[in-house]
C-alpha cells in the first residue's frame, strides 16, 4: 500500500508538472498568439471582399434611391399635366356644349328666316302677279280712252 500511494503521488507529481506545462504554454500563446500569416491574408482578402461588396451595395442603392426619386417626380408632374389636362377637356366639353347650343339656336332662326323669306317670295310673287294684272288692266283702260 504505500507504494501505492507512492505511485499515487508520483502520478499527481506529474500531472501537476503537465499541467504546470500546459499552463505556461497557454500563457505565453495568450501573450504571443501565433499567427498563420496565409490565414491573416486571407482573412484580410475577405474582409476587403466584403468592403467592396458593401460599397458596390451602397452605391447601387444609392442610383436606386436617385432613379426612384426622378421617377416619383415625373409620377408627379404626371400627375399635374393629367389634372390640367383633364380641367381643359371639362373646359372644352362645356365650351362644345354651349357651342352647340348656339348651334341649335341659329340653326332655328335661320329655319325661322327662311320660313319668312318662303313667305315672303309667296307675297312678292302674288304682289308681283297681281301688279301685273293691274298693268294689264292699266293697258286696257289706256288703249280703251286712246
Amino acid at each position: 500500500m504505500y507504494d501505492q500511494l507512492r505511485t499515487l503521488e508520483k502520478m499527481i507529481l506529474d500531472i501537476k508538472k503537465q499541467y504546470q506545462l500546459v499552463s505556461a504554454e497557454l500563457s505565453s500563446l495568450k501573450k504571443h498568439p501565433t499567427t498563420d500569416p496565409k490565414q491573416i491574408t486571407d482573412l484580410q482578402n475577405k474582409l476587403n471582399t466584403s468592403h467592396s461588396e458593401r460599397d458596390g451595395a451602397k452605391k447601387q442603392l444609392n442610383d436606386l434611391d436617385k432613379r426612384y426619386q426622378s421617377l416619383a417626380e415625373a409620377h408627379h408632374m404626371i400627375g399635374e399635366e393629367q389634372d390640367k389636362l383633364q380641367k381643359q377637356i371639362s373646359q372644352l366639353q362645356q365650351q362644345n356644349r354651349e357651342l352647340q347650343q348656339h348651334n341649335n339656336e341659329l340653326k332655328q332662326q335661320y329655319s325661322d328666316i327662311k320660313q319668312q323669306n318662303s313667305e315672303l317670295q309667296k307675297k312678292n310673287q302674288l304682289a308681283a302677279e297681281r301688279t301685273q294684272v293691274v298693268l294689264k288692266r292699266l293697258t286696257r283702260i289706256d288703249q280703251a280712252e286712246g
